[in-house]
């Protein structure tokens, strides 16, 4: 019997301290996030603004990062559900589908009418604070278009046996070739292949990059570089021109805050929060500081040659895929594939 009183006592603590866990979350407005989410830093600066300036009564937010989107997804599949989930449009999009979300009681900030036509749950228990593209930078003195970039950049490849142009990331740009060319891009090559821009484009690529003018190193230091305005934060852009890759509308993922809290407390105290988030332009401020566009409305004075070109797309229609889209499905099996046909040309 005096054995079993030390197990029990350890048995007790366990159930006190998970008791005290789940109290801490209940009186709480906790958020979760992915390790790595462009967003994080400006979010969770908000974050501890909103702690520091809240009232007394007002739950304070709480941040808890996850390595994956998977385990964060696992978790929930689990039956535990957080005040927030900051996370891409497919995830919100793929929650509203199975009923997971909340609508709490707040009027929407302002978004433009082709977003709140993309999906019911866009104000209403979805509210997107900003989305990542594709950008093109380009040195003086380069071809601006695309087409007549990566033709130059082989010839110079050609020359000097050095790269002028690197992409971060290929498959966003086979999808938005063919998005222009009014096909769907799948990532997967088999049905791809039968898209003449899609064999267009992967030639002048391939071709670009065995004559060593392109680099697939997305930290290689090119005077044309193809990538993500998150990517782009903090580089020298002087002497360049900045610019999307269509004048149509553009592939984006877009981000922001999921509402999926089930706790009466949690839902009570949510709109003071997003009300507070919504005001003086933080949820744009927020988008520029993480290089996406904003969401909004807002009105928003750039600070930066990145932030004058992510401030003038606010105006342009977006093009959201849908999760079960062949892209999302694919797009991780397509990049390492591409990048290993072009090792081999080398």
């Amino acid at each position: 019997m005096r054995k079993s009183i030390p197990v029990l006592l350890l048995l007790l603590a366990l159930l006190l301290s998970a008791c005290g866990a789940r109290a801490e979350e209940s009186y709480s407005l906790t958020l979760w996030y992915v390790e790595g989410d462009p967003l994080a830093p400006a979010v969770l600066r908000l974050a501890e603004d909103y702690n520091r300036s809240r009232g007394r009564r007002d739950l304070a937010v709480t941040a808890r990062a996850w390595a994956s989107e998977e385990s964060l997804q696992n978790t929930l599949q689990s039956g535990a559900r957080p005040a927030l989930i900051l996370c891409s449009h497919e995830l919100a999009f793929s929650l509203y589908e199975k009923d997971m979300l909340h609508e709490p009681a707040f009027p929407a900030p302002f978004y433009p009418d082709w977003l709140l036509a993309r999906s019911d749950c866009v104000g209403r228990g979805f509210y997107p604070i900003g989305s990542e593209v594709c950008l093109l930078s380009v040195a003086d003195s380069y071809p601006a278009g695309l087409s007549e970039l990566v033709a130059y950049a082989a010839a110079r490849g050609r020359e000097t046996a050095q790269p002028c142009l690197s992409v971060e990331r290929f498959a966003p740009l086979f999808y938005q070739v063919l998005l222009d060319a009014g096909t769907e891009f799948s990532a997967d090559a088999a049905r791809d292949v039968f898209s003449e821009d899609y064999v267009n484009l992967y030639n002048a690529l391939s071709g670009a990059f065995f004559d060593r003018g392109l680099s697939a190193d997305p930290g290689a230091e090119t005077a044309c570089r193809l990538a993500s305005g998150s990517a782009l934060l903090g580089r020298d852009l002087s002497g360049c021109t900045l610019h999307a890759l269509s004048d149509g509308p553009l592939l984006a993922e877009c981000r922001g805050l999921a509402v999926t809290a089930r706790d009466a407390r949690m839902q009570r105290a949510l709109p003071d929060f997003l009300r507070w988030l919504a005001k003086s332009g933080r949820m744009g401020r927020a988008a520029l500081d993480a290089g996406l566009i904003p969401s909004g409305s807002e009105t928003l004075a750039p600070r930066t040659v990145l932030e004058a070109e992510l401030v003038r797309l606010m105006g342009r229609s977006l093009h959201l895929p849908d999760a079960e889209s062949g892209y999302y499905v694919n797009r991780s099996a397509f990049e390492e594939d591409f990048l290993a046909a072009l090792e081999l040309l080398h």
